[in-house]
């Protein structure tokens, strides 16, 4: 048997939350967790933001069903990548969350090459959007990949080498989870900080009472900061 690969085309979506019609002086790109689709998860940040300010929110190119315990119903969910072909999706992904950004800063008047750019991922999304300022062609041309990275239930990827990123270095990360969090727990909240910390990252840490989901009232003070 022989393996082959080739390049399809996608009809992919995204949520938008703020100015579209501009000009934003801010965008945020924002990935969503596993299991999750956009419409639902851009719920939480509409009131978040500050005036002409654009959230960007992109949905994983997988989608599949999911079992609800004790219902027999069956939602939809979507995921960035498994362990299945993952380079090949890491590098899908990051064309993808090219394109969205482009085409939101081109909807709202803004610049990609200029335009103040936040990055935030939840769960799966922090691996996601941290490859993606790491791998993508388009933030390499601009002075700074970002201005700033929320990471909140989840961290660095495990193969990400911080040290390793000058860009890194220069962007302010805050991480933020829950203090009854079953992913993000106390333990490894403190590794992420131990790795922000001796890659020379400036970082702080935000907790809430609750669990492995967003709170909106942390989230619309963390997107105030700044």
């Amino acid at each position: 048997m022989t393996l082959r690969e080739i390049a399809a085309v996608k009809t992919a979506r995204y949520a938008v939350v703020g100015p579209e019609d501009g000009p934003a002086d801010r965008v945020w790109v924002a990935c969503h967790g596993y299991g999750q689709l956009v419409p639902y998860f851009a719920r939480h940040f509409r009131g978040a933001g500050r005036p002409r300010q654009l959230v960007v929110l992109p949905e994983a190119l997988s989608r599949f069903y999911l079992d609800e315990p004790g219902t027999g119903a069956r939602r939809v969910g979507a995921s960035w990548m498994t362990r299945e072909a993952r380079e090949a999706d890491i590098a899908d992904t990051t064309r993808y969350l090219d394109d969205v950004f482009v085409a939101a800063c081109a909807r709202a008047d803004a610049d990609p090459q200029t335009v103040a750019l936040s990055g935030f991922g939840f769960s799966q999304g922090t691996a996601t959007v941290v490859r993606w300022l790491d791998q993508s062609p388009v933030l390499a041309r601009r002075s700074r990949r970002t201005d700033r990275l929320v990471l909140w239930g989840g961290g660095l990827p495990h193969d990400f080498d911080a040290a390793g990123a000058p860009w890194l270095a220069q962007t302010p990360v805050t991480l933020v989870a829950g203090d009854r969090d079953g992913f993000a727990t106390p333990a490894r909240v403190m590794e992420q900080e131990a790795r922000l910390e001796a890659a020379g990252v400036p970082h702080a840490t935000r907790t809430f009472p609750g669990e492995h989901r967003l709170n909106d009232r942390v989230l619309r003070e963390v997107m105030h900061e700044g």
